[in-house]
């Protein structure tokens, strides 16, 4: 916008104004960063502000270390420091509590030696430390294992980048694989976790999408795909398998006439339901024994239809 104006105020000689242009060609050149650099310092010019756009594209790459094995040892050694601190109030309650000891009033707080208060004080730091600790470890013990899948996805960016975007040290956390765990917990069906399990579905074209969140510096590398069309996908099938489970039996009921062929139709649709509702959706065991009976009953309905 300036060179416009400066331009269009003061008279330049068509060889001056082609100099002006090629300077200002070359100095673009020079400050441009091209593949080649990227590729040759990804370190420099990708780095952590890359790997975090990565990370924050899709909420399965979000993965941590538990940190399991530290997160039990400090448990245990502020276990042991209360247990320490355990055994010096019990010396301090026999030491008080004999017949020539000094008489001390054993039952009140407000009354108690100095030595014990201090010993309580120090005690309740540290079990409200241990408990807090203890708690904090218990709620991230809850959080689901990373997936192998999106563990060899943050592997292959990295080779992608020539494992020289981020510094070796920093990014070997990920091959703690028994230790990572996802941070964003997501509640897949099923049939939505056989589509990103298998690499012929989950890359399939129509999934396929733009991300804000990524840069221009994973180039090819990198495909992002729709997570609101693969559930979109998975309700559709799970939605036209009910319909067909509550339908088809209705039309063979009442087409059949003899018993036993209509309580053997009834008998291969509840189990296919069962097998649907325990592999494909989301239903605990007593949950979908209770959806089936309940599917039982429709179909006995259906039965007594077809029988009139």
């Amino acid at each position: 916008m300036a060179v416009n104006q400066i331009s269009n105020t003061t008279e330049s000689s068509p060889t001056e104004l082609g100099t002006s242009s090629s300077a200002l060609a070359r100095a673009d050149s020079e400050t441009a960063i091209l593949r080649e650099d990227i590729e040759r310092k990804p370190w420099k010019y990708v780095g952590y502000r890359g790997y975090t756009s990565f990370l924050a594209s899709e909420d399965d790459f979000f993965i941590l270390r538990r940190f399991n094995s530290l997160n039990i040892r400090i448990a245990l050694l502020l276990q042991d420091e209360i247990a320490v601190l355990e055994n010096k109030l019990a010396k301090i309650d026999e030491r008080t509590s004999k017949k020539n000891a000094e008489d001390v009033h054993n039952g009140s707080f407000r009354q108690d030696s100095t030595s014990r208060s201090v010993v309580l004080s120090e005690i309740r730091q540290r079990i409200l430390k241990y408990n807090e600790f203890v708690l904090q470890h218990a709620e991230m013990k809850k959080f689901q294992a990373a997936r192998r899948q999106d563990i060899r996805s943050l592997r292959n960016w990295h080779h992608n980048h020539d494992y020289a975007a981020i510094l070796p040290e920093e990014w070997e956390y990920l091959e703690h694989d028994d230790d990572l765990f996802a941070v964003i917990q997501k509640d897949k069906t099923p049939l939505r976790r056989l589509i990103d399990n298998s690499r012929r579905l989950r890359t399939l074209s129509i999934w396929r999408q733009g991300s804000q969140d990524a840069l221009n510096d994973d180039g090819d590398w990198v495909s992002y795909y729709s997570d609101k069309r693969m559930n979109t996908f998975a309700s559709a099938i799970i939605v036209s398998l009910g319909a067909i489970l509550l339908l088809a039996p209705l039309w063979i009921l009442y087409v059949l006439e003899r018993s036993a062929l209509k309580l053997a139709v009834i008998t291969i649709f509840i189990t296919t339901f069962l097998v649907i509702l325990s592999f494909i959706m989301v239903a605990k065991p007593f949950e979908a024994l209770g959806v089936t009976a309940a599917y039982a009953a429709v179909l006995m309905v259906f039965l007594q239809f077809g029988g009139n």
